[in-house]
């Protein structure tokens, strides 16, 4: 009897695992061949959590544009929403964000505000500068801003985190996850994780989750990629404010071509919101006065207010930020993370 159910048991995992879907590469920008079903003529797929969503979000915002929001959870939020059948529909990759317009998906933060500036701006609105020149450095900026995953990233790391200041975003937020997991990570939460681990491709978001919720700080020492990581990027973010803050001072603010506020300005938002939520500007503040100032100016801009996290998200974000601050006091390991220096 014991040997019938066992044997249920295993054919029914093998099953799963067999037909569970797997995630798979996109092709960036709009998909004309892709058509889903829709409510409204834009629509966004986003998690209050993802930087990159955040980036679509302000810039949505900041344009004026109306759009139905969709929802959805990611592991870091957790669940995994992204990862079912319905969702790789839309998306094969099982990220978000995913703008979607008359139905035609459009993938790739970086590629889809590119895209509202060419296609969904209300009349008289630009976030383009009218200079042909600045418009084609807004081009590099936006890539700068941007998160692009290469094998570099772990053969590599510390020549991956100065390619493009939006590469950083990973390894910046390692002791916001971090945080949030020894917060409100609890046995059933491990228990869903660990049971995924043989159904999706990627674990390292996994991986890293379950180790913190054992080790805690100590996880970057456990697992040292990580913690190589995590002390690469405090001279990687301060390379990338020493080279704005030259910008800056070229263009006498109060953003990066003056008085116009364009895509350049909005693909930093994610960044300068982690670097808040994760406590990293505490170590630059007085260092870079006019990024200080430049990050001012842009949390007075309705897109930057409209694309925060929900109020329950900024709850529980400000609680990871106050165990963060405890651990750079009185934690060695977090210390030497947020100092640069290896442990």
């Amino acid at each position: 009897m014991w040997e019938f159910l066992f044997g249920v048991l295993v054919g029914l995992f093998v099953y799963k695992w067999w037909t569970f879907p797997r995630a798979k590469s996109v092709v960036p920008g709009l998909n004309k061949d892709v058509f889903l079903d829709h409510k409204e003529d834009v629509e966004l797929y986003y998690n209050t959590l993802s930087s990159c969503s955040q980036k679509v979000r302000a810039c949505l915002a900041e344009a004026g544009v109306k759009f139905r929001g969709i929802h959805k959870l990611l592991p870091s939020s957790g669940s995994f929403e992204t990862k079912t059948v319905e969702y790789l529909r839309i998306n094969p990759a099982g990220t978000v964000p995913v703008l979607v317009h008359k139905g035609h998906p459009i993938y790739e933060s970086h590629e889809q505000i590119k895209y509202i500036e060419k296609n969904l701006l209300p009349e008289g609105v630009s976030l383009s500068p009218k200079d042909p020149e600045k418009a084609a450095e807004m081009l590099s900026l936006i890539d700068d801003s941007s998160m692009v995953m290469t094998d570099e990233a772990t053969s590599d790391p510390s020549a991956f985190f100065r390619r493009r200041f939006g590469n950083c975003l990973g390894p910046m937020t390692f002791p916001m996850f971090c945080a949030k997991t020894t917060l409100y990570f609890d046995l059933t939460s491990a228990v869903q994780y660990t049971g995924m681990i043989p159904f999706v491709s990627d674990m390292k978001m996994i991986i890293m989750t379950i180790a913190f919720y054992i080790y805690g700080p100590e996880a970057f020492r456990k697992l040292s990629v990580l913690g190589k990581m995590a002390c690469l990027v405090h001279d990687a973010i301060d390379y990338h404010l020493q080279q704005l803050e030259k910008t800056l001072k070229k263009s006498n603010g109060p953003y990066i071509f003056g008085e116009e506020y364009t895509l350049a300005d909005i693909g930093y938002v994610p960044i300068f919101q982690r670097m808040e939520y994760a406590r990293w500007w505490p170590q630059f503040q007085t260092k870079y006065p006019l990024v200080i100032k430049y990050w001012k100016a842009i949390q007075a801009r309705p897109g930057y207010v409209a694309s925060k996290p929900d109020k329950e998200m900024e709850h529980t974000l400000t609680s990871c930020g106050r165990l963060i601050d405890d651990w750079k006091k009185n934690n060695p390991i977090v210390k030497s993370i947020y100092n640069g220096k290896s442990f």
